[in-house]
């Protein structure tokens, strides 16, 4: 089985510097809404590249 250190990235997608906010999180359910929204929004933007790197 590989492992991700076995996989040699060739391809570098340039990405624009995102300034990063501090914020606080509790546990309730905006806090949930929140980083659920935030995650789907990464992996749609992505979602080519984590092909390519679930079938290499």
């Amino acid at each position: 089985m590989k492992q991700l250190k076995d996989f040699k990235v060739t391809e570098r997608i340039p990405r624009p510097a995102v300034k990063v906010l501090p914020m606080q999180f509790s546990y309730d359910e905006v806090t949930r809404c929140s980083v659920l929204h935030h995650a789907r929004h990464v992996i749609c933007q992505h979602k080519e590249e984590i092909q390519k790197l679930a079938y290499k």
